[in-house]
């Protein structure tokens, strides 16, 4: 794990690649190196994961002297993908296997790989830059394109410390961050900055720039062999998921896992160990709050399977007191960061640098309320679209309103509801009318975005698959997954997501929703092809979870805090006069229809733009 920069079309340019990796070395604390030969430039910070010697240390240049590459993230199927290539190796890493696999088999390489990456392979023979990244979007790739000059990096700050694009907020990614707690990949929250989508690759050559999809998350669907039996639906799930461990355990350095209790982390967990020769480093935050605190579970597998368990108590003071920390090292804004960031600080001090985590399981086994909702609504639609509802939700509105009502007061206002419409509105904050009375220049949402949800293909899955494609390409893609890089990465953890392997989504996605779902066990499919492994007590046991007291402390402890936060950013001319200021007086006056997260979310973004110089 490690962060890749890059300028290309710019002579002299050695002091802006420096500054572009001393702004991500946070990302790469064990090596630093850049290649500058006229006018490209490729730099990368590294976390030793793969092969520890300072020969595998990047920018890597191949053989011939042709080729140099810089790369984020690790190929978990390296040794194999090396089996099939003809090369004179120099080390033990997989960047040296991508690069080899590049020159036998070109853009083609990409179908061989399993793994988190991105990728910038420079041909110093044709002048021109060879990118790529990962199918699920588990790495980040920056890029900005202006004047026959390309710019790319791991992270936003890397970027923006070239000073060759404006530090200045764009309206449309203004706009999703308020509807969806984050910006959609491709754009970003700075004008002329973006993400190259998941599973494309991108050239840049003579100046120009262009980007094609080798892998798409509808398209491979349709290949998969819907199971006869959900007793080879089972058998054929834990293989793909046992595969997705084998394969992620593999690095130089020793490799552990977050424990909380869950059903997803116990199952990853229980699969290591299964495949573990030694016992499993396991790490669980632990609370004094009984309500909250689930380490009687974590334990309880830990015991099982007779892990090095570590348990890291957790305060919520802690978070106020880490508040200043973690505005400095958010790369981009981020209302739901804060338990990652302050976890991975936590674990990095044990001194491991990998873990593998149970993020995902929820959004490929339809884990979450709104699955079944989605599944509900589809039998009922008629109940929402009746005039007698329509004027029920009404009156009760005029007398006492919530989040849930205004939602479904929006499914009425559209009529015949999409999946689209049912998704974005389900995973909104702000409501499209609430934005249009908070923002000064509404400016909609950015296209195209990963994967049209409008899709005719959507219409034809299974509807609990499609509430995973919308789950993967939005709030999974843009949250959960950037999340998890930024704030693991600012203490140099590196993470692996086992429920993201490809191979594995494209099985579970072909599945039909009647293996998948049981009104009695929890995410059906997984929990039954895990048979023995998992004990009862963790399947069926009441569900906790940890959260911090927001909507209090936003009103007590944090309430100048917020104030001040609010005052300035009410006064940057992004919104319209006193809107903010009204959200923040109507929360204080305890209107349920205003929740923290829209508080929060306001602080969050003035604190940003604040340390990172933004304009409007």
């Amino acid at each position: 794990m490690c962060g890749i920069a890059g300028i290309i079309g710019i002579k002299n340019n050695q002091s802006q690649i420096d500054a572009m990796c001393s702004a991500m070395k946070h990302r790469g604390p064990d090596a630093t190196g850049t290649f500058v030969e006229d006018a490209a430039a490729l730099g990368h910070v590294r976390l030793s994961i793969i092969d520890l010697t300072e020969g595998a240390n990047q920018p890597f240049i191949d053989n011939s002297g042709r080729y140099v590459i810089v790369f984020n993230g690790e190929i978990y199927n390296f040794q194999e993908v090396k089996a099939q290539l003809k090369y004179e190796w120099k080390t033990e890493s997989d960047t040296e296997v991508i690069l080899a696999a590049y020159i036998q088999w070109g853009k083609d390489c990409l179908s061989r790989l399993n793994g988190m990456f991105a990728i910038a392979i420079w041909d110093r023979e044709k002048q021109s830059l060879f990118m790529a990244r990962d199918r699920m979007g588990i790495k980040p790739f920056y890029y900005h394109v202006k004047d026959n000059v390309l710019v790319f990096g791991s992270e936003i700050r890397s970027v923006l410390a070239t000073n060759l694009l404006e530090r200045k907020i764009d309206r449309k990614g203004l706009y999703e961050y308020f509807n969806r707690i984050a910006v959609r990949t491709p754009g970003t929250i700075i004008e002329n900055l973006f993400q190259l989508l998941p599973g494309h690759y991108a050239v840049f050559e003579n100046g120009q720039w262009s980007t094609e999809a080798y892998w798409n998350l509808l398209k491979p669907i349709h290949k998969v062999h819907v199971p006869e039996s959900f007793e080879a639906a089972k058998i054929r799930t834990f293989q793909l998921f046992e595969q997705s461990i084998r394969r992620r355990m593999v690095a130089d350095v020793k490799v552990g896992a977050f424990l909380s209790g869950g059903i997803d982390s116990s199952a990853v967990v229980a699969t290591m160990a299964k495949n573990s020769p030694h016992p499993v480093e396991t790490f669980s935050i632990i609370f004094d709050e009984k309500e909250f605190d689930e380490s009687e579970y974590a334990r309880m597998i830990a015991e099982m399977y007779q892990t090095n368990h570590t348990e890291i108590k957790l305060k919520p003071e802690m978070l106020m007191d880490e508040l200043p920390g973690f505005f400095k090292d958010m790369d981009s804004p981020t209302v739901d960061g804060i338990n990652t960031y302050l976890v991975s600080k936590l674990v990095k001090q044990t001194g491991i640098k990998v873990v593998l985590t149970g993020l995902g399981g929820d959004e490929l086994f339809a884990g979450y309320k709104n699955f079944i909702r989605w599944k509900q609504y589809k039998s009922k639609q008629w109940l929402y679209e009746n005039w007698f509802s329509r004027t029920a939700v009404n009156i009760i509105r005029l007398f006492y309103d919530n989040r849930a009502l205004s939602k479904i007061h929006d499914f009425q206002k559209m009529g015949k509801v999409s999946f689209s419409d049912f998704y974005n509105t389900s995973r909104s904050i702000f409501l499209k009318d609430e934005l249009s009375t908070l923002l000064d220049t509404p400016a909609g949402l950015n296209e195209p975005h990963w994967v049209d949800l409008k899709s005719k293909v959507i219409d034809t899955l299974p509807q609990l698959s499609q509430y995973s494609i919308g789950e993967m390409s939005n709030y999974t893609l843009d949250v959960l997954i950037k999340d998890t890089d930024q704030m693991s990465m600012a203490w140099a953890l590196e993470v692996r997501e086992p429920f993201f392997d490809y191979e594995l989504v494209e099985y579970v996605l072909g599945v039909p929703d009647q293996f998948k779902y049981d009104k009695e066990t929890p995410k059906n499919l997984l929990v039954k092809s895990l048979g023995t492994l998992i004990p009862a007590d963790i399947v069926y046991r009441p569900k906790k979870g940890f959260s911090f007291p927001w909507d209090y402390w936003l009103r007590n402890e944090l309430k100048s805090y917020c104030a001040d936060a609010i005052n300035n950013l009410n006064g940057r001319g992004l919104f319209k006069k006193d809107s903010v200021l009204n959200y923040w007086n109507k929360f204080l006056a305890n209107d349920k229809s205003i929740t923290w997260s829209h508080i929060w979310s306001f602080v969050v973004l003035e604190n940003w733009m604040k340390e990172n110089n933004i304009t409007v």
